[in-house]
């Protein structure tokens, strides 16, 4: 379990230096479209790594993450 806190708090630092990064480019640039869409990608494995780790057994006899 510690790999996927560490692994959503380095995916929470990326987005936010893409957010900062995201505001100096226009809105409409190609370079603003694939930052948000990895923005968004980023998000979504956020999420699903959150709800993993919801819903993972607790404890020594827990499976292991890979």
């Amino acid at each position: 379990m510690e790999g996927l806190h560490h692994e959503v708090a380095l995916l929470e630092m990326r987005s936010e230096q893409l957010r900062i990064h995201l505001q100096s480019m226009p809105y409409r640039s190609a370079e603003s479209r694939k930052a948000r869409s990895d923005l968004l990608a980023m998000q979504w494995k956020i999420t699903a790594l959150r709800q993993f780790e919801h819903d993972a057994p607790q404890g020594r006899g827990a499976a292991a993450v890979h």
